[in-house]
């Protein structure tokens, strides 16, 4: 049962320590942008157990090619980070300076109690704004000396996987497109991601499998992943890496894969080490996880209701939650049943928040059962608001007549 079944069964001790030891070690993207968030002490202790792995050391393609192309953009964010802190600061004070002048105002309550408060809460917002300034003098400038960098690029020297032929390309984006449609793991859940890069995380997924191929070597892949298209989750529990992706691997690769949350690597790596157990970096790694994971999932499709639905036409509504504010985005409808040929699509936005800016929309399709809309904000430097957004679409196509086409073919 165990060789036919072998991915249900969890890897035997001796399977684990083959993987760390002679297996190949891999990361998804943002465990190495999320170096960027942490802090000094996890940020090295993390690295420190990269550098420690016995096996080999290898980054596919994919990963690099994000990692670089969103590495400043997450410099900047962070450093960003200083002066939100600053302007909650800010707030605070001016709350209290209201809320103490309120009490004043209030001749029942003694004047002390105003006083005190006053007194209590500048000391601790002073010492807090020391404390961001100290962390803010102390955080390196990645962009003009980046030590990340330096030690990743130590890390995976000569060790960054190929992209994809360019023959194969087109083939592999319709695969990726039909498994996301399909919702096979993983990268399913990714279609509100910014710039429209919605297959990433299937284009990684497929480099490291032909890798672990290639190599004839298991794997142990670090991802900062929380989604179910890569985790099962059962009654809100996580019960492990989706049984789907350890067969695929174990079918084409031939190889067994372990997939591990980033502070779990981290846990493991430091007890095979015989290191003490960073609680700190461990809970700092899966609070910073959560918070990208709640961010990342900027948009849900709540609602497509339909009020017309032929091979020919399709109209009906889209409810969309935005969670984040972002500068545009797109959703996704279905078209039930598929149209008779590829439909010219049109669409508008009938509700939104209040505070929406000038926008713009685009709608399109290339496919008989399927359809986007993009919203764009029109205002440079401004961003689309929290809320819901709902909007109307029609599809329409002209479908050849039959009796037509039968007269055409009879008089030819």
């Amino acid at each position: 049962m165990k060789k036919q079944f072998e991915w249900y069964f969890n890897p035997t001790k001796e399977e684990i320590d083959d993987a760390w030891k002679n297996g190949v070690l891999t990361v998804d993207t943002n465990v190495l942008l999320d170096l960027y968030r942490y802090h000094e002490g996890t940020r090295d202790s993390l690295i420190q157990s990269l550098q420690k792995f016995e096996g080999e050391k290898w980054l596919s393609y994919q990963a690099a090619t994000e990692f670089f192309r969103n590495r400043t953009k997450v410099i900047v964010s962070s450093e960003k980070a200083f002066k939100q802190a600053q302007d909650e600061i800010d707030n605070l004070n001016g709350k209290l300076e209201s809320a103490v002048a309120r009490l004043k105002g209030n001749r029942i309550i003694p004047s002390e109690v105003s006083e005190k408060l006053d007194s209590a809460v500048k000391s601790s917002t002073s010492e807090a704004q020391s404390q961001i300034n100290k962390a803010k003098e102390s955080y390196p400038e990645f962009l003009q000396d980046d030590p990340i960098l330096k030690q990743l690029s130590e890390i995976f020297n000569d060790a960054v996987g190929e992209d994809f032929k360019e023959e194969s390309r087109e083939e592999i984006a319709a695969q990726a497109e039909e498994r996301r449609k399909n919702k096979v793991p993983p990268g399913y859940l990714d279609e509100g991601k910014d710039e429209d890069r919605p297959y990433g995380d299937y284009y990684l997924w497929r480099q490291i499998i032909e890798h672990a191929k290639a190599k004839e070597r298991p794997v142990v892949l670090v991802t900062s992943e929380r989604k179910e298209d890569w985790w099962e989750k059962i009654s809100g529990k996580t019960t492990g890496p989706r049984p789907e992706l350890l067969k695929e691997a174990k079918q084409i690769s031939g190889q067994r894969i372990l997939i591990y949350q980033t502070e779990r690597f981290l846990e493991h790596a430091l007890q095979r080490f015989q290191q003490p157990v960073n609680e700190t970096a461990i809970e700092e790694i899966r609070a910073i996880s959560t918070w990208r994971s709640e961010l990342e999932v900027a948009v849900r499709l709540q609602e497509q209701s339909v009020t017309e639905s032929t091979s020919d036409k399709n109209v009906g509504a889209l409810r969309v939650e935005l969670k984040r504010p972002v500068r545009n985005f797109t959703v996704s409808g279905h078209l039930n049943p598929n149209m008779g040929d590829v439909p010219h699509l049109t669409a508008h936005l009938i509700s939104a928040p209040d505070s929406l800016p000038k926008h713009r929309i685009n709608a399109g399709t290339g496919t008989k059962y399927d359809f986007n809309i993009h919203i764009i904000c029109g205002e440079p430097g401004i961003h689309l608001p929290v809320g819901s957004y709902v909007f109307e679409y029609e599809a329409t196509c002209k479908v050849p007549d039959s009796n037509v086409e039968a007269s055409s073919a009879l008089e030819t």
